[in-house]
């Protein structure tokens, strides 16, 4: 069966119990430019994701103000519980593809 659903991670408490089984995508797109966003997102990510869920994270690399220590901060404790690669500029989307912006995958072990 194939459909999709949105999720606020974290600022409304919603548990994410009703969204088990582990879905086999999740799809994050602009998620980590404020700081208060980076451990409910964190928590939403660990609680949600199974052991074969695919997780994609696309954002455009900031670096003004504290956007660059937010991001280090979050993919140090993202790394923490999933094994993750960058997708090479080379393989993004020619007409889209810039060098600022980031995709990440979730690697399976």
């Amino acid at each position: 069966m194939w459909g999709f659903l949105s999720l606020c991670f974290g600022f409304r408490g919603e548990d994410v119990a009703g969204y088990l089984p582990p879905p086999d995508y999740i799809l994050m797109a602009d998620c980590i430019y404020y700081e208060e966003s980076v451990h409910p997102l964190l928590k939403t990510l660990k609680d949600l994701a199974g052991p074969e869920t695919s997780i994609l994270c696309c954002y455009e690399q900031r670096t003004t103000g504290r956007n660059p220590e937010i991001e280090r901060r979050f993919l140090e404790l993202l790394e923490r519980d999933f094994a993750l690669e960058q997708i090479p500029l080379e393989e993004h989307d020619a007409e889209y593809r810039s060098e600022d912006i980031r995709i990440l995958r979730k690697l399976h072990h």
